[in-house]
């Protein structure tokens, strides 16, 4: 068996505007963004790039190489290769993750840090990205060595002609692909193929995180006056990330059907489609099912924002109605105090205190009401708290 290359890669919506962003910054180190010029120059050295090219192709993209011994392509929607000719397999797998992670990716997340926030948690969580290795004339107990030996098993082997592929969940091994453009092809479509996935797989997994978040507090039975304001900061949280995950599934088809027209288009070899197994409409009813359920989280959501809104102005409207009353009442009794005088009063010291003692009561009964209304318990609607199976 001969190790040819070893590739890594990732996706995040991007455009052809972003793409000349990355361009100015990976060719020349600057940015039209208000970013910190030493941050800026310290990731752009940690690149250490040697070439940097801008190529046209059914899609643009930016060619660099590193002096790490790294090259990597950055297409127009966002499509991340890194590809490193091989040396020693373990030393290609860590040269090639540690340049992903600790240098392209903190160099674009840098340059990408302004403008609408990735949320928070699709930021804390760690990518795990296949490798894929190319090999030539692997036999099948080395294919399963060389998985075996960095803890993988092989869950997939298919093979057409004379090409094989084996899957694993970290690694990807494809043998005797010879047509070095094919290859690198249907490495773009696989990694996108398997991002596009996971993606759909973390909002799905937060869309399930975020509605037991919810309906707990729904379900909390009786509600005090006095968590109102904290339960409904809360939830304005989740109306956030709600907000930004949903804007970025909204996007997404418009990737999938380009990648599947230059799929259709560029791969002429009708046994690479099934050796490879890109089934696009799947994909696309996948991320239809996780719309849907985004827009069902988004509705659950607004109705406890209501209903705890209600609950702030039902406490708010107590506290003002028993003030209402207290004040009513002391004008009366003033009132009706003075019916019965024939002069008006003089200023004394003693008045002045019992003025202040009056104030001083007035307060004090108004704080016990209001209070009272804070921390009393007001029940939770239960009638739409039902969460479909998801």
């Amino acid at each position: 068996m001969r190790i040819q290359k070893v590739h890594i890669g990732g996706w995040f919506q991007r455009t052809t505007l972003h793409l000349s962003e990355s361009w100015k910054f990976l060719k020349h180190g600057a940015t039209s963004l208000d970013i910190d010029h030493a941050a800026l120059s310290a990731a752009h050295a940690q690149l250490e790039l040697v070439s940097v090219v801008r190529e046209m192709g059914p899609l643009e993209y930016i060619y660099a190489e590193s002096a790490r011994g790294v090259s990597f392509r950055i297409y127009e929607d966002g499509l991340i290769i890194l590809e490193r000719a091989h040396s020693e397999i373990n030393e290609d797998f860590n040269i090639i993750r540690e340049y992903y992670d600790n240098r392209l990716s903190a160099a674009l997340n840098l340059i990408f840090s302004k403008g609408a926030p990735v949320p928070k948690e699709l930021a804390t969580i760690a990518t795990i990205l296949p490798y894929i290795v190319t090999v030539k004339n692997a036999k099948k107990h080395e294919a399963d060595t060389l998985l075996t030996q960095h803890g993988e098993e092989a869950y997939s082997f298919v093979s057409s002609k004379s090409v094989e592929v084996y899957r694993s969940p970290g690694i990807i091994i494809i043998n005797n692909l010879e047509d070095e453009v094919a290859a690198r092809e249907i490495i773009e479509s696989q990694i996108f193929f398997r991002e596009f996935k996971t993606q759909l797989h973390r909002y799905l997994d937060i869309h399930r995180a975020l509605w037991e978040e919810i309906r707990v507090i729904k379900e909390a039975g009786e509600i005090r006056g006095t968590d109102v304001d904290t339960y409904r900061k809360q939830l304005a949280q989740y109306q956030k990330t709600i907000t930004l995950i949903s804007a970025r599934i909204d996007q997404m088809p418009a990737y999938v059907r380009t990648r599947q027209k230059l799929m259709q288009t560029e791969t002429e070899d009708a046994y690479l489609s099934p050796l490879f197994q890109f089934k696009f409409e799947t994909l696309l009813d996948t991320h239809e099912y996780v719309r849907h359920l985004w827009a069902m989280t988004k509705n659950y959501l607004a109705s406890a924002i209501e209903l705890f809104t209600e609950l702030g102005q039902k406490s708010t409207k107590n506290s003002i109605a028993s003030l209402q009353v207290i004040t009513t009442l002391g004008v009366v009794a003033a009132i009706l105090g003075y019916l019965g005088r024939e002069t008006l009063p003089t200023f004394t010291i003693v008045g002045a205190g019992y003025f202040i003692l009056l104030l001083f009561i007035t307060w004090l009964i108004n704080e016990v009401v209001s209070r009272y209304y804070k921390h009393k318990s007001y029940p939770v609607d239960q009638d739409d708290l039902h969460a479909p199976t998801a």
